[in-house]
């Protein structure tokens, strides 16, 4: 969750930049590049929701809340 937080800040005032100055690709066709960069932040972001909801499972499945699912099943071969 650190790490994730701290690429997502510093990820932003890329994607920011890039919106504010209207950045376009060199090439024939001129795609704008900011919704690429956009990713970037939205990725981090995405991926530290994810790990709140992992640490809220296995919170709940600590304290009694919520049983947990040990059942491991074998891979065919």
């Amino acid at each position: 969750l650190p790490a994730a937080a701290i690429l997502a800040w510093l990820s932003w005032p890329v994607f920011y930049n890039s919106w504010m100055q209207g950045e376009m690709s060199s090439n024939a066709g001129g795609l704008i590049r900011w919704p690429v960069k956009l990713f970037l932040p939205l990725g981090f972001g995405l991926l530290m929701l994810q790990g709140i909801s992992e640490v809220i499972k296995r919170i709940a499945m600590l304290t009694g809340h919520m049983e947990p699912h040990l059942h491991y099943e074998r891979p065919l071969q």
